[in-house]
Protein backbone atom coordinates (compact mmCIF):
# COMPACT_ATOMS: atom_id res chain seq x y z
CA UNK A 1 0.00 0.00 0.00
CA UNK A 2 1.29 3.35 -0.82
CA UNK A 3 1.75 6.46 1.63
CA UNK A 4 2.62 8.94 -1.13
CA UNK A 5 -0.77 10.70 -0.57
CA UNK A 6 -0.93 11.17 3.19
CA UNK A 7 0.87 14.46 2.69
CA UNK A 8 2.70 16.12 5.81
CA UNK A 9 0.13 14.52 8.39
CA UNK A 10 3.65 13.13 10.64
CA UNK A 11 3.87 9.92 11.64
CA UNK A 12 0.83 9.80 14.52
CA UNK A 13 -1.70 11.25 11.67
CA UNK A 14 -0.32 8.38 9.19
CA UNK A 15 -0.65 5.54 11.66
CA UNK A 16 -4.60 6.62 12.75
CA UNK A 17 -5.07 7.14 9.34
CA UNK A 18 -4.24 3.47 8.25
CA UNK A 19 -5.63 1.86 11.35
CA UNK A 20 -9.15 3.59 10.42
CA UNK A 21 -9.77 3.70 6.58
CA UNK A 22 -7.98 -0.09 6.33
CA UNK A 23 -8.63 -1.91 9.36
CA UNK A 24 -6.67 -5.16 10.37
CA UNK A 25 -9.02 -8.33 11.46
CA UNK A 26 -8.07 -7.57 14.94
CA UNK A 27 -8.30 -3.53 15.09
CA UNK A 28 -8.26 -3.06 19.05
CA UNK A 29 -5.55 -5.02 19.76
CA UNK A 30 -3.49 -3.34 16.75
CA UNK A 31 -4.35 -0.29 17.65
CA UNK A 32 -3.19 -0.78 21.33
CA UNK A 33 -0.23 -1.97 20.17
CA UNK A 34 0.68 0.64 17.73
CA UNK A 35 0.58 3.37 20.82
CA UNK A 36 2.66 1.08 22.82
CA UNK A 37 4.91 0.95 20.09
CA UNK A 38 5.22 4.94 19.53
CA UNK A 39 3.71 6.67 22.57
CA UNK A 40 3.03 10.28 22.48
CA UNK A 41 5.28 12.88 24.27
CA UNK A 42 3.29 15.20 26.26
CA UNK A 43 5.58 18.28 25.16
CA UNK A 44 9.22 18.71 24.61
CA UNK A 45 11.62 21.64 26.34
CA UNK A 46 13.76 22.97 23.18
CA UNK A 47 16.66 25.27 24.18
CA UNK A 48 18.13 26.87 21.23
CA UNK A 49 20.75 30.01 19.93
CA UNK A 50 18.83 30.35 16.87
CA UNK A 51 15.55 31.17 17.39
CA UNK A 52 13.96 31.70 13.84
CA UNK A 53 15.07 28.11 12.82
CA UNK A 54 14.62 26.81 16.06
CA UNK A 55 10.93 27.93 15.53
CA UNK A 56 10.68 26.37 12.32
CA UNK A 57 11.94 23.18 13.73
CA UNK A 58 9.66 22.95 16.42
CA UNK A 59 6.53 23.29 14.06
CA UNK A 60 7.76 20.45 12.27
CA UNK A 61 7.91 18.33 15.45
CA UNK A 62 3.89 19.79 16.44
CA UNK A 63 3.47 17.80 13.03
CA UNK A 64 4.34 14.81 14.69
CA UNK A 65 2.31 15.23 17.23
CA UNK A 66 5.18 15.88 19.46
CA UNK A 67 4.25 19.23 21.47
CA UNK A 68 7.24 21.83 22.15
CA UNK A 69 8.27 24.81 24.12
CA UNK A 70 10.96 26.97 22.93
CA UNK A 71 13.68 28.91 25.27
CA UNK A 72 16.52 30.75 24.53
CA UNK A 73 18.54 30.32 28.02
CA UNK A 74 19.55 26.74 28.63
CA UNK A 75 18.80 27.57 32.46
CA UNK A 76 15.24 29.26 31.65
CA UNK A 77 12.51 27.65 33.83
CA UNK A 78 9.49 26.42 32.53
CA UNK A 79 6.54 28.80 32.31
CA UNK A 80 3.89 27.31 30.50
CA UNK A 81 3.17 24.40 31.63
CA UNK A 82 3.54 22.80 35.35
CA UNK A 83 3.89 19.09 34.06
CA UNK A 84 7.60 18.43 33.37
CA UNK A 85 8.55 17.52 29.99
CA UNK A 86 9.46 14.04 28.74
CA UNK A 87 12.58 14.94 27.05
CA UNK A 88 14.88 17.80 26.32
CA UNK A 89 16.68 19.53 22.85
CA UNK A 90 19.33 21.43 22.77
CA UNK A 91 19.27 23.02 19.23
CA UNK A 92 22.23 24.72 17.87
CA UNK A 93 22.92 27.10 15.13
CA UNK A 94 26.33 27.10 15.07
CA UNK A 95 29.18 24.73 16.03
CA UNK A 96 29.03 22.58 18.85
CA UNK A 97 32.55 23.15 20.00
CA UNK A 98 31.71 26.74 21.15
CA UNK A 99 28.77 25.52 23.05
CA UNK A 100 29.91 23.25 25.21
CA UNK A 101 29.63 24.92 28.63
CA UNK A 102 25.77 25.48 27.12
CA UNK A 103 25.52 21.89 26.86
CA UNK A 104 27.73 20.67 30.28
CA UNK A 105 25.06 23.66 32.35
CA UNK A 106 21.75 21.77 30.50
CA UNK A 107 22.69 18.23 31.50
CA UNK A 108 23.91 19.17 34.77
CA UNK A 109 20.25 21.05 35.60
CA UNK A 110 18.33 18.36 34.04
CA UNK A 111 20.29 15.04 34.66
CA UNK A 112 17.30 12.73 34.51
CA UNK A 113 15.72 13.65 31.33
CA UNK A 114 16.70 12.73 27.63
CA UNK A 115 18.68 15.18 25.83
CA UNK A 116 19.09 15.42 22.15
CA UNK A 117 21.57 17.59 20.91
CA UNK A 118 20.53 19.02 17.16
CA UNK A 119 23.19 20.81 15.66
CA UNK A 120 24.57 21.51 12.38
CA UNK A 121 28.23 20.80 10.37
CA UNK A 122 28.58 17.75 12.95
CA UNK A 123 32.17 15.77 12.49
CA UNK A 124 33.24 12.63 13.98
CA UNK A 125 34.30 14.69 16.72
CA UNK A 126 31.83 16.71 17.58
CA UNK A 127 29.57 13.51 18.17
CA UNK A 128 32.28 12.28 20.77
CA UNK A 129 32.18 15.29 22.77
CA UNK A 130 28.11 16.10 22.78
CA UNK A 131 27.66 12.00 23.87
CA UNK A 132 30.71 12.32 26.56
CA UNK A 133 29.58 15.31 28.14
CA UNK A 134 26.01 14.17 28.47
CA UNK A 135 24.16 13.77 25.61
CA UNK A 136 21.65 10.77 24.69
CA UNK A 137 21.81 11.18 20.80
CA UNK A 138 23.31 13.40 18.38
CA UNK A 139 21.35 14.63 14.84
CA UNK A 140 21.93 17.35 12.10
CA UNK A 141 19.84 19.85 11.82
CA UNK A 142 18.62 18.23 8.78
CA UNK A 143 17.39 15.47 9.56
CA UNK A 144 13.21 15.36 8.86
CA UNK A 145 11.25 15.90 11.90
CA UNK A 146 9.79 12.32 11.39
CA UNK A 147 13.14 10.90 12.09
CA UNK A 148 13.22 13.15 15.22
CA UNK A 149 10.37 12.90 16.88
CA UNK A 150 11.10 8.76 16.67
CA UNK A 151 13.90 9.49 18.05
CA UNK A 152 12.74 11.62 20.85
CA UNK A 153 10.31 8.72 21.55
CA UNK A 154 12.94 6.20 22.07
CA UNK A 155 14.98 8.27 24.24
CA UNK A 156 12.01 8.79 26.43
CA UNK A 157 11.04 5.19 26.47
CA UNK A 158 14.75 4.17 27.58
CA UNK A 159 15.30 6.54 30.21
CA UNK A 160 11.35 5.87 31.27
CA UNK A 161 12.37 1.67 31.92
CA UNK A 162 15.86 2.61 32.73
CA UNK A 163 16.13 1.47 37.06
CA UNK A 164 17.01 5.05 38.87
CA UNK A 165 20.62 5.51 39.84
CA UNK A 166 21.78 6.45 43.10
CA UNK A 167 21.96 10.16 43.94
CA UNK A 168 24.49 12.05 43.77
CA UNK A 169 25.35 13.45 47.52
CA UNK A 170 25.66 16.81 48.22
CA UNK A 171 28.32 16.13 50.87
CA UNK A 172 31.12 13.80 51.44
CA UNK A 173 33.22 13.37 54.86
CA UNK A 174 36.46 11.67 55.85
CA UNK A 175 36.96 12.18 59.48
CA UNK A 176 38.30 15.90 59.41
CA UNK A 177 37.86 16.55 56.01
CA UNK A 178 34.38 17.79 54.66
CA UNK A 179 33.83 18.31 51.06
CA UNK A 180 30.28 20.42 49.58
CA UNK A 181 29.72 20.34 46.22
CA UNK A 182 26.97 23.13 46.16
CA UNK A 183 29.28 25.65 47.85
CA UNK A 184 32.14 24.29 46.28
CA UNK A 185 33.48 24.51 49.62
CA UNK A 186 36.34 22.12 51.77
CA UNK A 187 36.74 22.06 55.14
CA UNK A 188 39.64 20.36 56.98
CA UNK A 189 39.40 20.11 60.58
CA UNK A 190 36.84 22.53 60.63
CA UNK A 191 39.02 25.44 58.88
CA UNK A 192 37.98 26.39 55.55
CA UNK A 193 40.84 25.67 53.32
CA UNK A 194 40.07 27.77 49.71
CA UNK A 195 40.00 25.65 46.54
CA UNK A 196 40.03 27.15 43.15
CA UNK A 197 36.96 25.86 40.99
CA UNK A 198 39.36 23.43 39.12
CA UNK A 199 41.21 22.18 41.98
CA UNK A 200 37.87 21.58 43.87
CA UNK A 201 36.51 19.37 40.87
CA UNK A 202 39.27 17.46 40.72
CA UNK A 203 39.55 16.67 43.95
CA UNK A 204 35.66 15.96 44.30
CA UNK A 205 35.85 13.26 41.77
CA UNK A 206 38.44 11.76 43.80
CA UNK A 207 36.59 11.69 46.83
CA UNK A 208 33.53 10.42 44.71
CA UNK A 209 35.81 7.19 44.30
CA UNK A 210 37.43 7.26 47.79
CA UNK A 211 39.55 3.54 47.60
CA UNK A 212 39.52 3.29 43.78
CA UNK A 213 42.01 4.47 41.54
CA UNK A 214 40.71 6.92 38.89
CA UNK A 215 43.61 7.48 35.82
CA UNK A 216 43.90 10.82 34.45
CA UNK A 217 42.23 10.14 31.25
CA UNK A 218 39.04 9.94 32.92
CA UNK A 219 39.45 12.85 34.84
CA UNK A 220 39.96 14.82 31.48
CA UNK A 221 37.24 13.52 29.96
CA UNK A 222 34.83 14.26 33.01
CA UNK A 223 36.11 17.49 33.54
CA UNK A 224 36.69 18.72 30.21
CA UNK A 225 35.25 16.15 27.77
CA UNK A 226 38.35 15.98 25.90
CA UNK A 227 41.06 12.64 25.30
CA UNK A 228 43.83 12.64 27.47
CA UNK A 229 47.33 13.85 25.93
CA UNK A 230 50.53 12.43 27.87
CA UNK A 231 51.83 16.05 27.50
CA UNK A 232 48.46 17.78 29.48
CA UNK A 233 49.55 18.12 32.89
CA UNK A 234 46.78 19.93 33.96
CA UNK A 235 45.31 17.17 36.25
CA UNK A 236 48.72 16.89 37.81
CA UNK A 237 49.45 20.50 38.73
CA UNK A 238 45.85 20.49 40.24
CA UNK A 239 46.41 17.45 42.34
CA UNK A 240 50.22 19.00 43.73
CA UNK A 241 48.47 22.32 44.48
CA UNK A 242 45.64 20.31 46.56
CA UNK A 243 48.42 18.52 48.59
CA UNK A 244 49.82 21.75 49.44
CA UNK A 245 46.50 23.57 50.56
CA UNK A 246 45.62 19.87 52.97
CA UNK A 247 48.49 19.68 54.21
CA UNK A 248 49.04 16.01 52.05
CA UNK A 249 52.61 15.42 52.55
CA UNK A 250 54.65 12.72 51.07
CA UNK A 251 54.79 9.52 53.19
CA UNK A 252 53.30 6.27 54.04
CA UNK A 253 49.84 8.52 55.65
CA UNK A 254 49.70 10.40 52.43
CA UNK A 255 45.45 10.42 51.33
CA UNK A 256 45.71 11.49 47.19
CA UNK A 257 48.10 8.33 46.35
CA UNK A 258 49.78 8.89 42.62
CA UNK A 259 49.32 5.66 40.67
CA UNK A 260 51.87 4.95 38.88
CA UNK A 261 51.23 4.51 35.19
CA UNK A 262 47.60 5.43 35.88
CA UNK A 263 46.37 8.53 37.54
CA UNK A 264 45.28 9.20 41.51
CA UNK A 265 43.94 6.90 44.58
CA UNK A 266 42.05 8.83 47.29
CA UNK A 267 42.18 6.99 50.41
CA UNK A 268 38.60 6.18 52.74
CA UNK A 269 40.88 6.45 55.41
CA UNK A 270 39.96 9.67 57.89
CA UNK A 271 42.02 12.57 57.79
Amino acid sequence: MALAGFGLHGYTGNVKHLLQFHPSPAPTSDARAVEQAAPSLPWVQVFNDDAEAAQRWCEALNGEGVSTHCSLAPLAETASDHTPPMAVVLHLGGHLAERLDMLRALRASRPRLPLLVVCQRLRDLDHVLALEMGADDVQECGTSATVLAARLRALARRRRDAPVPDAVPDELSFGRLTLRLRERRVTLAGEDRPLTEGEFEVLWLLALSAGQPVSRADLLRRLRGLPYQRIDRSIDCRVYRIRGKLGDCDGPSQRIRTMRNCGYLFSSAPW
